[in-house]
């Protein structure tokens, strides 16, 4: 994400970008910054320069892990609310929104900041039960992306169609994401009652009471 022409041979006859590269939890604020943010300006910059006109980039729960879950919130969240972030993490979320937004305005490009819940086969906690994102899902919304036939931005929650989830799925719908798997019938009743608790305070969980900056251990 830091060598501009690796980049740069890499991108060479693309036609959309699937961008998951950074840091995935919290770290130092240096870290977080070279990685999540700087390493996306270069990747966008790249893109651009390329010629690439759709991408889909991965934001995350916690660009609005501080949205309580149990207050005068609507039931659902909407993907595209504004940023609300837990952590340095989730600030770094909400700076790649922005710079979706930035470089889908300036050179005419079709950006679709994903933000993702619990990416993985099968969900493994109770929170993961409600915002998990299937393999499957996922792939569905990068074929959605792929297929937007008009340039701009879009910030959309990449989680499956689960039951009891508070995300609200209306923005992705508009740009052609429908997915289709759903955690409680991977997992089962018996296996949702055998999943450990999770703090339920917030949508980013735990994530909302690390000490910002905390380096990875």
């Amino acid at each position: 994400m830091s060598d501009r022409p690796a980049l740069e041979g890499a991108l060479a006859g693309v036609d959309a970008v699937v961008h998951l590269a950074g840091i995935p939890t919290e770290d130092t604020w240096d870290a977080i910054v070279a990685a999540n943010m700087t390493g996306t300006k270069h990747l966008l910059e790249a893109t651009a320069a390329a010629g690439v006109r759709h991408v889909l980039q991965a934001s995350s729960i916690h660009a609005v892990g501080l949205v309580p879950e149990h207050d005068d919130e609507p039931a659902s969240v909407l993907g595209d609310r504004l940023p609300r972030p837990d952590t340095y993490y989730g600030v770094s979320k909400g700076v790649m929104e922005l710079l979706g937004s930035l470089f889908a305005d300036r050179f005419g490009m079709t950006i679709v900041s994903a933000r993702i819940g619990a990416f993985g086969v099968t969900p493994d906690s109770r929170r993961a039960q409600r915002m998990w994102s299937s393999p499957d899902d996922l792939a569905r919304l990068v074929r959605a992306t792929i297929s937007i036939g008009t340039p701009g931005h879009h910030v959309v929650w990449a989680v499956s169609r689960n039951t009891g989830s508070v995300a609200n799925l209306d923005a992705g719908a508009r740009i052609g994401y429908h997915p289709e798997d759903d955690a409680a019938s991977v997992v089962g009743p018996d296996g949702f009652a055998a999943m450990p608790p999770e703090d339920m305070r917030f949508l980013g969980g735990g994530m909302a009471d690390l000490p910002l900056g905390a380096p990875r251990e």
